[in-house]
């Protein structure tokens, strides 16, 4: 296997598997297939990270087996070399909505357990600014900077845009007052973006989880909340999650977790209306099929809709999909549109 060879390749290759941050290209070796991983360009950062994901891969290999086995790292140009995880993403066969099997919800306890027990000397140094363990209160606020900070960005389209959706200035604050009310915690490893596009089900073996970019050293309750907003689980599926959470967790991770996790989804709600209303809105502004348009300004609306009450307590109407598409003709002129 020639590292640099297979970068150069995949390079050159148009048909990837991309996400927010990285480009995934299958390529065949005399070895079996591998993916070779890089960053997609110049993506908007959207989420705390704290590792450089090729070093956690390396440090949690001999706890986290369910995880991709990482074969080459590359420094100048940066980029990554997996095995190739024969398999279908969990979404491509249970789509939102549809249930997961068993099998899988149990391949999540299972991992929930391994990485609540991965030890911390075993992971790479996290910054001397980070919140000392425990110090849940800390680690929201952290979460809560990130949001502020993304509401911040953009230029006079994008501020147009959020105030004609009403997204206020400081949409966290009302979350920073009641993050000192939160139970404190030992920290634990986290995957922090633990969705159905980041789940390989393989034929003969157990789900193997991908994308640690976003991996923390922080509360475990956020965890299940990141997991549960980004799941659209059924009532029932919510609770058998919870109750599988609960028994991979150790008794002190499980101090105050009810209320707690009620928190860190209004947080979760609150992080998708900001963040979605520039993504959501850019893709209504290049959409071209009305119908298309329509539907993403009502999921836009419902996002919104559910952020809302962790804002403001004024109880006017939201805004509406009609809304949403007249606020985006009006700040996203196709002269701005990708």
């Amino acid at each position: 296997m020639d590292p640099a060879s297979l970068y150069q390749e995949a390079s050159a290759r148009e048909i990837a598997q991309s996400g927010h941050y990285n480009r995934n290209v299958r390529l065949e070796t005399d070895t079996g297939p591998v993916v070779v991983r890089m960053r997609s360009g110049a993506a908007e950062t959207m989420d705390l990270t704290l590792w450089p994901e090729a070093e956690l891969l390396e440090a949690i290999g001999p706890y986290v087996p369910s995880a991709p086995r990482l074969r080459h790292v590359g420094d100048d140009p940066a980029f990554q070399i997996h095995d190739f995880v024969e398999g279908r993403r969990v979404d491509e066969l249970f789509p939102d909505g549809k249930p997961l099997p068993e099998s899988v919800l149990h391949d999540i306890e299972q991992l929930y357990g391994r990485l609540l027990n991965v030890p911390f000397h075993a992971l790479p140094a996290v910054p001397g600014d980070w919140p000392r363990d425990g110090d849940t209160t800390g680690f929201a606020e952290r979460l809560l900077r990130l949001v502020g900070d993304i509401r911040q960005r953009g230029d006079t389209a994008v501020q147009g845009l959020y105030g004609a959706l009403g997204i206020p200035e400081d949409p966290c604050g009302p979350l920073r007052e009641r993050a000192t009310a939160l139970t404190a915690r030992p920290f634990r490893l986290l995957h922090a973006d633990l969705h159905r596009k980041n789940m390989i089900l393989t034929r003969q073996g157990p789900t193997v989880f991908l994308d640690w970019e976003l991996a923390l050293w922080g509360d475990p309750v956020f965890d299940l909340a990141d997991h549960i907003h980004k799941m659209s689980y059924s009532s029932a599926e919510r609770n058998a999650v919870q109750d599988a959470w609960a028994r991979a967790a150790p008794a002190e991770c499980r101090r105050g977790r009810r209320p707690d996790l009620d928190y860190y989804l209004a947080c979760e709600a609150v992080k998708s209306a900001v963040v979605d209303t520039v993504r959501w809105g850019r893709r209504i502004a290049s959409e071209e099929d009305g119908r298309a348009r329509l539907a993403t300004a009502r999921e836009l609306a419902d996002k919104i809709a559910a952020a809302r009450p962790h804002w403001t307590a004024d109880a006017s109407r939201p805004p509406t999909p009609p809304d949403v598409l007249a606020a985006v003709e009006r700040w996203l002129p196709w002269s701005a549109r990708p």
